[in-house]
């Protein structure tokens, strides 16, 4: 799966470059993500504004990142996600675990609070 990157201060923004995150692409959005978080940075946002179908196995991949980001110190967020996905994400009650955000200005904005906290 294709992202385009970016930094953005000490923030990796990922722009998924998919209109969808079902069975088929789900194994390559892991590896990709694995990628990530394995990688150099701390800190990373996740943009699905492209995004316009996701299935369990797509909700899989976020948790998947999710998991794979804690077990490796590793701050994930992700952003833009359409009215679809946030539902799906809300009605499996995953919404608690997953930190989404309306907007990567949003987002960023939050990763810079933290920093300033800490």
């Amino acid at each position: 799966m294709y992202f385009e990157r970016k930094k953005v201060g000490d923030v990796l923004v990922a722009r998924v470059q998919s209109d969808r995150i079902t069975g088929h692409e789900a194994p390559d959005m892991k590896t990709s993500l694995l990628g990530m978080i394995i990688g150099e940075e701390n800190k990373l946002l996740i943009n699905l504004r492209k995004v316009e179908q996701m299935d369990s196995t797509g909700m899989g991949a976020l948790l998947f990142a999710i998991r794979q980001a804690e077990r490796n110190g590793k701050d994930i967020r992700f952003c833009e996600l359409n009215k679809k996905s946030k539902f799906l994400i809300h009605i499996a009650h995953l919404d608690e675990v997953i930190d989404i955000y309306d907007t990567e200005a949003e987002a960023l904005k939050d990763f810079e609070g933290e920093d300033e906290e800490g």
